[in-house]
């Protein structure tokens, strides 16, 4: 109930009770037309109700026009990043810096004769050798002994390797090639890289030897 309704019950009792106490002073039921006073109160009463009905028809009217609009959607928040630009960046670790080793012995400075240096150097790392390493952490770089700069190399680079091969001239050809070393100003250390199945005594002893006595180049041997 509004306010204007409770208005309107409140001087309709109002109104009542000034007739009831006028019939109780004369004792007969008031038949007369109504007092000035009375007109007023009732046209009041009158408005009054006049007044809760025009306001409860409009808050009704509002009522349904609410319950009949539409929903509006909300529109998603343009401004919320996207979870692709929301991502941070990975950090990516840079590449490990890979083991310089030069190579003597092979017929050329081929990509192919270094993939067989880096085949071999796998084969003494299966047998758990730990100089070996990874094979891919190596860069091989195959020199030839009448290389023009090889006086600048073995100076710059401290790892050097003699490839050994197994083949009945084995021993004429690589004693040939640390003569050539030699003369060169080549390195006066290497690692003779040869087969791991590859006995010491004969061969390898025999290289050793002659290198140490007849040129000066020390030979270290990996067969035991």
């Amino acid at each position: 109930m509004t306010g204007s309704q409770d208005q309107a019950s409140g001087l309709r009792k109002w109104a009542n009770l000034q007739r009831q106490q006028q019939s109780d002073a004369t004792g007969d039921v008031v038949d007369d037309p109504q007092s000035p006073e009375e007109e007023a109160v009732d046209s009041s009463v009158e408005n009054a109700e006049m007044l809760a009905e025009t306001e409860t028809e409009t808050e009704t009217e509002t009522e349904t026009e609410t319950e009949t609009e539409p929903r509006k959607e909300s529109a998603p928040d343009e401004q919320a990043p996207t979870a692709a630009a929301a991502a941070e960046p990975e950090t990516v670790a840079p590449p490990k810096p890979k083991t310089v080793l030069l190579v003597v012995g092979l017929p050329s400075p081929s990509t192919l004769q270094a993939n067989r240096v880096k085949a071999r150097l796998g084969q003494w790392s299966a047998l758990g050798r730990q100089w070996a390493g990874d094979p891919d952490d190596w860069d091989v770089r195959v020199v030839m002994p009448d290389d023009p700069a090889l006086h600048h190399l073995a100076r710059e680079h401290s790892r050097w390797a003699l490839w050994v091969s197994s083949h009945a001239d084995t021993f004429a050809d690589t004693y040939r090639t640390l003569r050539q070393l030699r003369n060169a100003g080549g390195p006066r250390r290497l690692l003779a890289l040869h087969e791991p199945h590859l006995p010491r005594a004969g061969l390898l002893d025999n290289l050793h030897a002659a290198a140490q006595a007849y040129l000066g180049v020390e030979l270290l041997i990996l067969a035991q």
